[in-house]
């Protein structure tokens, strides 16, 4: 199996591995890492698999499988492997009002149980105030976790709720978007004044879809999708459907760009910066 973006130089055979955290990134139809070295900040390697998502999944765990067959660098001695899902299946609880007994009351709440699950919860730091709890296949997190000898595990949302304060428009009074779009589905994450509004994950067949659901989110929460800024990322092209849907009928919509804070090896500053925002994101949880 062949990677769809695999991004490295030489600096990747001169640093000592063993200091550095491998960030790895599971979607449905995806799986990405990026090896980052923490003395400097600096993201060395990057790699992103695709395939066709599949309805059961011990077939994504099959497809994953094929991936370790291929790729001998997921096995190097890394300081630390931490793993993150692109899962579903969250939702956000208040910290004084969550209990670590009732996780899975919290989820079913929003979401039907299902055969196979795991339950997790991530704590988001301060001033957040706020637990992400969601469901992971089990097999599936189990496969990884005595792969990698990890027990460090986090969702993919809660990682973006650390990055989004990063950007210079996080405070804008008149509302901010960020829309991460996947295959099929997005996240969108709203915010007003630097306060967290809303947070979810929707379907998707038709960049049209995406600017209906934008739309109907901000005018729920009061705000004027006239003014509102939207910043979007994923793995799109510039002259995609979804930007140009949003183009139509967004005035300030930009591309979500890298995290400031850390540095990049060229051939990723090459890329686009909304690619991979997401899984760059994944440092910040180190």
């Amino acid at each position: 199996m062949q990677p769809a973006f695999a991004v490295d130089d030489a600096s990747l055979l001169e640093t000592d591995l063993t200091t550095c955290h491998l960030l790895v990134l599971v979607g449905q139809g995806t799986f990405s890492y990026v090896v980052f070295d923490p003395a400097g900040g600096k993201f060395l390697a990057l790699k992103s698999y695709n395939f066709q998502p599949q309805k059961l999944a011990v077939a994504d765990l099959e497809m994953i499988e094929r991936v370790f067959d291929a790729d001998k660098l997921l096995f190097t001695a890394f300081k630390s492997v931490l793993l993150a899902f692109d899962a579903s299946v969250s939702t956000l609880v208040p910290e004084n009002q969550y209990s670590p007994q009732l996780k899975k009351d919290f989820l079913h709440m929003v979401y039907p149980e299902k055969l196979q699950e795991a339950v997790l919860a991530d704590v988001l730091p301060p001033p957040m105030s706020l637990v992400n709890v969601y469901a992971v296949d089990k097999d599936l997190l189990g496969f990884l976790r005595k792969e990698f000898s990890t027990d460090r595990v986090v969702h993919a949302h809660s990682a973006l709720l650390q990055a989004y304060p990063y950007d210079f428009d996080f405070r804008n009074h008149d509302g901010v978007a960020y829309i991460m779009a996947q295959r099929n589905r997005f996240t969108i994450t709203i915010y007003a004044a630097g306060k967290l509004l809303n947070q979810q994950e929707l379907p998707y067949q038709s960049g049209l879809d995406i600017v209906y659901h934008l739309v109907n989110a901000v005018r729920v929460l009061g705000l004027d999708e006239q003014k509102v800024k939207v910043k979007l990322g994923g793995p799109l092209a510039k002259d995609s459907d979804i930007y140009q849907e949003l183009h139509k009928f967004v005035p300030h919509l930009e591309w979500v760009q890298r995290l400031p804070e850390f540095q990049y090896i060229g051939k990723m500053q090459e890329m686009p910066g909304y690619y991979f925002h997401n899984l760059y994101a994944l440092a910040l949880c180190v």
